[in-house]
C-alpha cells in the first residue's frame, strides 16, 4: 500500500464512522401514542374532555403526561385523564416515559369551539329556492342577495333581494342587475358599493358566448346598478373567486380560477381556468394589469378564497383557497396564498379538507379560522350536510361537532355570509334532486 494514501484512507473510514453517528435514528424502546377517544378529527364543543390514549413500547411505559397533567394507567397500554380546554386551538404536548429508555414527545391538536344554530326556513323569509347567487353584507347590516337560479343548470337571475339588519323577510329591490347572472362574484368595496363580475347566463354553459363579460356595480346610495368599463381583455369566467386589496389608497381586484375562456386568442376555448388576473379599480373603471390569461396557479372552479389575516377585509395579505384540483378531478386542494411575500405572491400547499368538496360556501370567523359549509362530494357527486373549520396555526381542518352537523342542510351552490353581529347566514343552494332551496339558517361559531 502506498504510504501516501494511508492517511486519506484512515480519514475516510473515520468520516464514515462519525457521519453514521450523526444520522437520526429511532430508539426501539420509544413509545408510540394513539388517541383512543375522543375523535380529534372533530372539533369539540365542551370545555373539558376525557382523553384516552393507547401508549405502547417494547419496554414498560412508566409515565404519560399531557400538557403537564399526569395520565392514569387504567388498563394495559391505556392511559386516561380529564383535560380542560381553552377556546380555539389547543396544542397539547404529550410526554411518554419508558422504563430505562427515552422520553417520547408528541403533539395533539384539539379544537374547541362554541356554536349556536337558528333556522328561519319554516317561516319562509325567502319565497323561492336559489343557488349560484351571491350574498353580501352592506355597512348598515343589510344582506344583499344577487342573481342565482332555481335549478343548477337554469338561467341566471336579474333580481336582488334584501334582508334588513335584524329583519326576518327578504324583499325585492326596485332595480335589477344589468345582466342575468349565476356563478358570479359580488365583492363589497371599501366605499360600501358591490362590484359584480363574471358569471354565466345559465348554470351549465356550453360555449364562451354564454359567459357574462359586462362588469357592473351596485351603489346603495343611488340604489341602482351601474356599468363598470373594463380596460383590457374582457372578463370571461364563472364559478371563480374575487377579492379586493387596498394598497396605498389604490384598490386592486384579483380573480382566480373558474370555468371560462382559457385561450382568448386566436379562438376562445371553454375550460377550467388555472390563472389569476389582477385589475386596478380606478375612476370606476377596471384597468387590467394582467394579460387575458394570467399567471398559472391551479385548475380550480367552484372553490372558495377567504382572508386569513388582517381585519378579514381589503387589508388582508394571506388567503386560503379550498376546493378540488379539476385537472385531477378528485384531489382536494388547500392552498395558502401570501400576497405580501418578499419575492412576490407565494403559494403553499396545505393538507386538503377532510371531505374534498366543490361549490361549497366558506367564511372567515376569526383571524386564522375559516369555516366551510356543504358543497358537492367529489366521491359520489351528492350534496353534503357536513362542515369543517380550517385552522391556519395547525395547517389542517377539523370537522364540525356532530351535534352541529346534524342541524345543517345537505346543499351545494349556497352562500355563507358573516353578518355584523358575527352570525353566519347560510342561504339557499341545491339539493340532490337539483331543486333550489329556500334555506335561511344562522350559525354562530366562536373560537375566541
Amino acid at each position: 500500500m502506498n504510504v501516501r494514501t494511508l492517511p486519506a484512507t484512515l480519514f475516510l473510514v473515520f468520516a464514515l464512522i462519525t457521519s453514521a453517528c450523526d444520522r437520526p435514528f429511532a430508539d426501539v424502546g420509544e413509545a408510540t401514542v394513539e388517541v383512543v377517544s375522543p375523535d380529534l378529527s372533530f372539533a369539540v364543543d365542551d370545555d373539558r374532555i376525557s382523553l384516552e390514549l393507547r401508549v405502547t413500547s417494547v419496554r414498560d411505559v412508566t409515565r404519560v403526561s399531557v400538557a403537564g397533567i399526569e395520565l392514569a394507567s387504567v388498563e394495559s397500554d391505556i392511559w386516561r385523564a380529564e383535560l380542560d380546554l381553552q377556546p380555539g386551538l389547543n396544542r397539547l404536548l404529550v410526554e411518554s416515559v419508558v422504563d430505562d429508555g427515552p422520553t417520547s414527545i408528541d403533539t395533539l391538536d384539539v379544537l374547541r369551539m362554541n356554536w349556536s344554530f337558528e333556522s328561519l326556513t319554516s317561516s319562509r323569509p325567502l319565497l323561492f329556492g336559489s343557488g349560484g347567487h351571491t350574498a353580501s353584507v352592506l355597512s348598515d347590516g343589510t344582506l344583499a342577495m344577487i342573481g342565482g337560479t332555481g335549478v343548477p343548470g337554469g338561467p341566471g337571475g336579474f333580481d336582488m333581494w334584501q334582508l334588513p339588519d335584524g329583519g326576518d323577510k327578504f324583499s325585492p329591490s326596485r332595480n335589477q342587475t344589468l345582466a342575468p347572472r349565476i356563478g358570479h362574484t359580488a365583492t363589497v368595496l371599501p366605499d360600501n358599493r358591490i362590484l359584480i363580475l363574471g358569471g354565466g347566463s345559465f348554470g351549465n354553459i356550453e360555449t364562451v358566448d354564454a359567459l357574462i363579460e359586462q362588469a357592473e356595480m351596485y351603489d346603495p346610495v343611488q340604489d341602482r346598478f351601474l356599468e363598470v368599463p373594463v380596460v383590457g381583455a374582457p372578463i370571461r369566467r364563472m364559478y371563480h373567486t374575487s377579492l379586493v386589496r387596498t394598497i396605498q389608497d389604490q384598490h386592486f381586484i384579483v380573480l382566480l380560477g373558474g370555468r371560462g375562456d382559457t385561450r382568448y386568442t386566436p379562438e376562445p376555448s371553454l375550460g377550467i381556468r388555472q390563472d389569476m388576473r389582477t385589475f386596478e379599480l380606478r375612476n370606476d373603471s377596471l384597468i387590467s394589469l394582467s394579460p387575458a390569461v394570467g399567471p398559472f396557479i391551479r385548475f380550480v372552479a367552484g372553490h372558495t378564497q377567504i382572508a386569513l389575516d388582517g381585519n378579514l377585509d381589503d387589508q388582508a395579505n394571506s388567503f386560503l383557497v379550498t376546493g378540488v384540483d379539476l385537472n385531477d378531478g378528485t384531489k382536494g386542494v388547500t392552498l395558502m396564498m401570501d400576497f405580501a411575500a418578499p419575492s412576490g405572491i407565494e403559494t403553499s400547499d396545505w393538507p386538503s379538507m377532510q371531505v374534498p368538496r366543490i361549490r361549497h360556501a366558506s367564511v372567515a370567523i376569526a383571524p386564522g379560522y375559516v369555516a366551510h359549509f356543504g358543497g358537492r362530494s367529489v366521491e359520489n357527486d351528492t350534496p353534503l350536510d357536513s362542515g369543517e373549520i380550517h385552522v391556519a396555526a395547525a395547517e389542517k381542518s377539523f370537522l364540525f361537532p356532530s351535534a352541529l352537523q346534524a342541524r345543517l342542510t345537505a346543499t351545494f351552490g349556497g352562500s355563507a355570509t358573516r353578518m355584523r353581529d358575527g352570525r353566519i347566514a347560510l342561504i339557499g343552494g341545491f339539493d340532490e334532486a337539483g331543486n333550489g332551496l329556500a334555506v335561511v339558517d344562522f350559525v354562530s361559531l366562536r373560537v375566541q
